[in-house]
């Protein structure tokens, strides 16, 4: 038998399977378990997530970060033999204003499935564990494992927390169920968050030259970053992943309107490039705003101080476009839908830079849904047909890869 006829009866034994109205249930489920993040917790997810563990039979491992914040490893398969990774996470971005309805009371409509957390990343989560049953169906020699973490949508807290606690293992790929409208993501961009604080010298608002306006101070930081921001969008170009980029996220000062204010703080979003470290980002601004600040004629700029820290940073990650992980998405995208699968670099950053940093894992994202046009917005909702079309993907690239 050639090849490619192998691979067709492959797909049509996963085909008969992976039971998309049970994939459909499951991602029902998770939405209702909500997990909210900030403002909840995704304990009641992941115990919706033990369940359906239970029903395939797989094992689990669980680490409690916090009251109500376990991360999940979930496997089938022998622990000692050849290991694929899926990633995932259980916490949801809070609800939000403008839902036509309960958006934890998960609506199928129209062949989608309509609910805080459908396309990031219940929907992704319920494929893959219907994946890995039905790989584990046919080779059940073959480890097979999902981590789910909390924390994602924040701080990344759980990723870390798992990392430190387990040291590198070698897996022979992991896929990041992130939304990516089914298109194979080999390299992101990495995140760091940078939380800067302002410090000036309170006076009478009748007098605002007694004191030293830290408000006043953290504008002429804005202005930097909007700057710094131009300039990384006007220079050279990464085919894949673009370029760095900044934004001020937030800005918060001062306690009264008659108050020259004492403090200002700001957190500011600065998406890395390869190579790029995040503490000399964070020195190279401070040393900017500080030389600015003493220049800017602002009254008693000398007694204005300018501290930063790294609040959290998310590695990127890039994998060949030739990786076996890539080739064999690829293959089952492009017979599945009957046009040739979009190898792409995404503008957001995910938890794959973690993993591929720590076990030097070859890592792609590969998801149902749309991060930019459906997630983390009301009525948030994922294709049904995605749903499938993923599920049988994932179980083609863990038998592709364990069978090279």
């Amino acid at each position: 038998m050639s090849r490619a006829s192998e691979e067709t009866e492959i797909d049509a034994r996963i085909a008969a399977l992976i039971d998309l109205d049970q994939i459909v249930e499951d991602t029902c489920d998770l939405i209702a378990g909500m997990g909210e993040n900030p403002g909840g917790t995704e304990g009641e997810t992941v115990r919706r997530l033990l369940a359906i563990c239970e029903r395939i039979g797989a094992d689990t491992e669980l680490q409690e970060i916090a009251p109500g914040r376990p991360n999940l490893l979930a496997g089938l398969g022998p622990k000692d033999g050849p290991a694929i990774l899926f990633l995932g996470h259980s916490d949801v971005v809070p609800a939000g204003e403008g839902w036509h309805a309960d958006p934890f009371a998960p609506r199928v409509l129209d062949g989608e499935i309509i609910g805080r957390g459908s396309t990031d990343m219940k929907g992704g989560l319920a494929a893959v564990l219907a994946a890995m049953a039905a790989v584990h169906e046919l080779s059940p020699e073959l480890r097979l494992e999902l981590l789910c973490t909390v924390d994602e949508e924040d701080r990344a807290l759980g990723v870390q927390a798992w990392l430190a606690d387990h040291p590198p293992r070698e897996y022979l790929a992991c896929v990041v169920a992130e939304p990516t409208d089914l298109e194979i993501v080999v390299g992101c961009r990495g995140a760091a968050n940078l939380n800067l604080e302002v410090f000036g010298g309170s006076a009478h608002a009748g007098r605002p030259e007694d004191g030293a306006s830290s408000i006043y101070g953290a504008s002429r930081i804005v202005e930097l970053v909007r700057g710094f921001h131009a300039e990384a969008r006007a220079g050279e170009r990464d085919a894949l992943l673009g370029t760095a980029t900044w934004n001020v996220g937030t800005l918060v000062g001062g306690t009264g309107t008659s108050m020259v204010p004492r403090l200002t703080e700001l957190t500011i979003d600065r998406r890395t490039m390869p190579g790029e470290d995040a503490w000399e980002i964070l020195d190279h601004l401070l040393i900017a705003a500080r030389a600015d600040i003493a220049g800017s004629g602002i009254p008693n700029a000398e007694r204005i101080e300018v501290r930063g820290t790294v609040d959290m940073v998310m590695p990127g990650f890039r994998t060949d476009e030739d990786a076996p992980i890539v080739r064999i998405a690829a293959r089952s995208l492009t017979e599945q839908q009957g046009m040739p699968a979009k190898i792409t670099g995404w503008t957001a950053a995910c938890e794959g830079g973690f993993i591929a940093r720590h076990n030097g894992t070859p890592t792609i994202i590969l998801g149902p849904g749309d991060i930019n046009t459906q997630a983390h917005q009301p009525d948030e909702r994922v294709s049904i047909e995605h749903i499938g079309i993923a599920a049988r993907a994932y179980a083609s690239i863990a038998l592709g890869i364990a069978q090279r």
